[in-house]
């Protein structure tokens, strides 16, 4: 299903990167999505939904399905969505059922809001070992796992101050 899963932050930097299938994608598909993320206006403000700006409306104008060439040659699909300023990306090697993985990304955003009260850049990257255990816990040779928050809250114990 998911070939590598990547969070990048609001100015492009990948936070977390997690292959699976032993198969390692190159961070330039990162690259290609963020030069498309850079061209909407409301991409870099950490607005997914509609907004009003001076009036109108305006919507994040990324697709949450891409198709992108890898270095290699072989054709992959990201799929994206966009949640507190960073951007979650499933890397995908053949066509699949796009609403799973979107389904799955939401999921992996709801865990960490529920482990750290918030899903920022800050809260992932002081809480790294968290992230991944999470992750581990949650996807499995690119499947989705575990992901109930009470089950991964007997698994891994949330942080405490």
């Amino acid at each position: 299903m998911i070939q590598s899963l990547f969070i990048l932050s609001p100015t492009g930097e990948v936070i977390i990167e997690r292959h699976f299938r032993g198969v390692v994608t190159p961070r330039s598909v990162c690259e290609t999505f963020w030069e498309m993320a850079s061209e909407s206006v409301n991409h870099h403000g950490g607005i997914s939904a509609a907004t009003s700006l001076l009036g109108s409306q305006h919507y994040d104008t990324v697709p949450p399905v891409i198709d992108v060439e890898t270095d290699q040659g072989d054709i992959v699909y990201i799929i994206s969505v966009l949640r507190d300023g960073l951007s979650y990306l499933a890397v995908c090697p053949g066509e699949i059922s796009p609403l799973a993985v979107l389904e799955l990304l939401g999921k992996i955003y709801g865990i960490f809001v529920e482990y750290f009260g918030v899903a920022d850049e800050a809260a992932l990257k002081e809480n790294f070992s968290t992230v991944y255990q999470l992750i581990e816990e949650m996807i499995d040779y690119g499947s989705p796992l575990t992901t109930e928050p009470n089950a991964l809250k007997a698994m891994i114990r949330p942080p405490t101050v």
